[in-house]
């Protein structure tokens, strides 16, 4: 009888619980930095932090930035030459030379295995000429993506006043790096072989994310030493100085689940151990429910005043709900809300719509839904929702029709003055002979 009464009370106090903390009352992950968060990498929902928003040096997890800036602004076959600046960055570095060609492609693979500062600084003034600008053009996207109590000071996270973030911040910057299907490749590979150059013979770049590839060296997970290597490991980036200590971001994927995790200020080892930790409780506890995928046709709408009078419309991303792992999937539905129509001009990727994605009445995630192509302002006839290609065959029927039209009316006009003339010179020819008669018959008078 005890027990049962045991059990109902427990029960009690566990629905009372809110989801992210239930875990709290079953055993709460324990890390050895100073800062820490896991979030659903869909859905974005933290799972777990510790001092999420506190602010803290980065280090080279800085480069996360560096690395999604460079992707949304420079092409990666582009060749780089590289400068004094960025052949003198101190600290984690390939040893770029002054004059040195080197690909994006490479500066990229160097920036995010080997953590090359060096790299870094030649990525930074490629994309705003200058270290300066390209820090204003990091928090000018920090801000854009939600991540407000950060500041960056340059793009590798050498030590610098000023520069700080926050665990949940940077949480938030590598959701979005994750979006991208070449950032992915770039932070999983292991090895990657920059070919000679025309200053330097063949380098090999390894990754310093232990997760990624170590059975050997055992980390501290939870009180329990394990290998570093992780199975489902999709990433992404180590960051180490005096300064701000250990700090990693890992992320991990299994069954459908994906979660991304963040450590501030912990150990060189123990931030892998912190890493571990985290995911192994967000798998334990946790499970991402897809409701939409990104990409997913949502059909068309209509386009007032474009040169085009329909655009087709598509999920932004993949959106969901992260439910404790034994929760039922069936509390999760979705509300989908487009306009009925809108006016152009329209960009590609310009948010049209959403669908709202909601556990039970509460809303939890919103994905955008865009526009697939840019839509300019179409000519006058738009107004009538006739599309510009069909608008130019009927202006220049219209042409057409006009020259014809023109050409009739200049036929007949010269057809009249003909007519008129001819009348003319009959009268005059009248005329004549009635003066050449009434002469002729004043002589025989």
């Amino acid at each position: 009888m005890k027990n049962i009464i045991y059990l109902i009370i427990l029960a009690l106090v566990m629905s009372c619980v809110p989801n992210n903390y239930a875990y709290a009352v079953m055993g709460t992950p324990q890390i050895t930095a100073e800062a820490g968060v896991v979030i659903d990498a869909n859905t974005g929902q933290v799972l777990f932090d510790k001092n999420k928003d506190v602010k803290l040096e980065p280090a080279s997890i800085t480069k996360v930035m560096t690395a999604l800036l460079a992707l949304e602004n420079l092409d990666m076959n582009k060749t780089v030459i590289i400068d004094e600046e960025a052949a003198f960055t101190e600290g984690s570095r390939i040893y770029l030379l002054e004059g040195e060609e080197v690909t994006v492609q490479d500066l990229m693979y160097a920036l995010l295995l080997e953590s090359a500062n060096d790299s870094a600084v030649a990525i930074a003034k490629e994309v705003s000429g200058s270290v300066g600008e390209f820090a204003k053009l990091m928090n000018k996207r920090a801000r854009e993506i939600g991540a407000n109590n950060t500041k960056f000071v340059n793009p590798h996270g050498l030590h610098a006043e000023g520069h700080v973030t926050t665990a949940y911040d940077m949480a938030l910057i590598t959701q979005t790096a994750m979006r991208n299907p070449d950032f992915r490749k770039l932070i999983l590979t292991y090895r990657h072989v920059i070919e000679k150059t025309n200053k330097q013979p063949t380098r090999f770049l390894y990754n310093t994310n232990r997760l990624i590839y170590d059975e050997k060296t055992k980390v501290d997970a939870n009180g329990i030493l394990r290998p570093a290597k992780y199975d489902g490991v999709t990433g992404i980036k180590t960051g180490y100085t005096p300064e701000a200590g250990g700090c990693l971001i890992t992320g991990a994927e299994k069954n459908g689940s994906e979660f991304i995790t963040v450590v501030l200020k912990s150990t060189d080892l123990g931030r892998f151990g912190d890493g571990i930790t985290l995911l192994d409780f967000a798998f334990s506890d946790y499970k991402s429910v897809t409701a939409i995928k990104g990409e997913t046709d949502m059909g068309m709408i209509k386009v007032k005043n474009g040169e085009k009078n329909k655009v087709e419309l598509v999920t932004e991303r993949n959106g969901g709900v992260t439910l404790p792992k034994e929760a039922s999937e069936d509390i999760v539905n979705k509300k989908i809300v487009i306009p009925k129509s809108v006016k152009a001009p329209i960009k590609k990727g310009q948010q049209i719509g959403v669908v709202e994605i909601y556990e039970g009445d509460v809303l939890r995630d919103k994905v955008p839904i865009v526009a697939t192509e840019s839509i300019g302002k179409g000519t006058f006839l738009s107004v009538f929702g006739i599309e510009d290609k069909i608008a130019v065959k009927i202006i220049l029927a219209l042409k057409i029709i006009g020259g014809i039209l023109g050409m009739l009316v200049l036929l007949v006009i010269a057809y009249i003055l003909y007519k008129k003339n001819q009348i003319k010179k009959r009268r005059l020819r009248r005329k004549q002979q009635m003066s050449k008669m009434a002469k002729e018959r004043h002589v025989r008078h």
